[in-house]
């Protein structure tokens, strides 16, 4: 289903389509596992940007504590936070560019252009050379940004009030 989100986001006539008659259009001239297309590079992206997120939030905070005058604290976490969403986004964003390749592509015009995941990436890469893989980077750091600053600072909040220690 995430092949009609990106394709309806992407139509450049969704006021005349509804998402209903995408996903009939879709499954008649695709069939019903066009529906699943970069499912891969999806799940792969997330385990990414979760691991990457997760790793690059904490090192920086140690980082910060032994190298700065920060302690555990509002800035602290701001910091920290801000700078493992913009190692997260530097991480995913080729993968989101290759993933919406694939859920972009249509099997009945024109034959496949992707094979899969590695072979979209390596077809970019050769023909539009490396700063393609970040096409859309700062669309992606747009939001990915302010959700993991928040997402961060929430959660080390929460835990103060439950009385437990800081991440």
């Amino acid at each position: 289903m995430e092949v009609l989100k990106v394709r309806l986001q992407m139509s450049s006539d969704m006021g005349k389509r509804g998402p209903i008659l995408e996903l009939q259009r879709t499954v008649s001239e695709e069939g019903i596992k066009a529906l699943w297309k970069g499912v891969g590079p999806a799940m792969a992206r997330a385990a990414a940007l979760t691991a990457s997120q997760l790793a690059t939030y904490d090192e920086t905070k140690q980082i910060l504590v032994k190298w700065t005058s920060l302690r555990e604290g509002f800035h602290l976490h701001l910091i920290s936070s801000t700078v493992a969403g913009i190692l997260s986004t530097l991480i995913t964003a080729p993968v989101d560019m290759v993933k919406t390749r694939l859920m972009l592509q249509r099997q009945s015009k024109g034959g496949i252009m992707y094979k899969n995941g590695f072979n979209c990436a390596y077809q970019v890469l050769l023909t539009e050379g490396p700063r393609a893989l970040y096409k859309g980077g700062f669309t992606i750091f747009a939001r990915l940004g302010p959700q993991t600053t928040i997402t961060f600072i929430l959660c080390e909040e929460l835990r103060k009030h439950a009385g437990l220690d800081a991440i």
